[in-house]
């Protein structure tokens, strides 16, 4: 009877475990579209690498003008948005732009935190391409198999990196949780908390065919 009951304990703990229960999004691609802007859509120049997966992604001067549509009805998860930075920091960095660029990981009512380099979501792992530290796109596994460890200035910063830690932060009504997709080389959420969502002056749906 103890051996069962012993068991029954493990199954449980093993069934609350938040690092066994996943939310997935197959239903945004990491490939950017090729958009043939409207009259209403916004034309703009990013120069920036914060959401680089390798291939210089969203940067406008790599490639062409992003096109940004201001009248978009609903925020879905994964979700690429134009917005207004924080002033907080903006004041300490004012290298950082104005209009900035992120992706939408938490919506309002979600709880959000990272653990060892992984979003999770109301306690669930998120597993897709944009729901852990990468380097260009390049997971922490295939960096150490791939990287020339004797290139690599700071192994002990880069393994911080690929463990960045977020305590839980419960995403209001009226804002969402943004994540740039390279997280070391940009400003979000991690920094200035939740967006509000009168900041967002609309959503990129990919670079101009013109």
């Amino acid at each position: 009877m103890k051996k069962w009951m012993i068991i029954f304990l493990i199954l449980i703990l093993v069934g609350c475990s938040p690092q066994l229960k996943t939310i997935t999004d197959d239903a945004i691609s990491p490939k950017i579209e090729k958009v043939t802007p409207e009259d209403n859509h916004l034309l703009v120049i990013w120069g920036s690498d914060a959401m680089d997966r390798g291939d210089h992604d969203y940067n406008s001067i790599a490639h062409s003008e992003l096109v940004v549509d201001p009248n978009y009805d609903t925020l879905k998860r994964g979700d690429v948005l134009y917005y207004k930075m924080l002033e907080s920091e903006t004041k300490k960095n004012p290298m950082i732009p104005e209009d900035y660029i992120g992706r939408v990981v938490g919506l309002p009512g979600e709880t959000v935190m990272i653990r060892y380099g992984h979003v999770y979501i109301n306690y669930k792992r998120l597993d897709t391409f944009y729901g852990e530290a990468t380097m260009t796109g390049v997971t922490e596994e295939e960096y150490f198999e791939k990287a020339d460890l004797s290139q690599v200035e700071d192994i002990d910063w880069v393994k911080s990196y690929f463990n960045t830690e977020l305590n839980p932060i419960k995403v209001d009504e009226g804002t969402v949780f943004v994540l740039v997709d390279q997280w070391w080389r940009g400003t979000d959420s991690k920094d200035f908390g939740l967006l509000p969502i009168e900041r967002i002056e609309g959503k990129v749906l990919g670079y101009s065919k013109k």
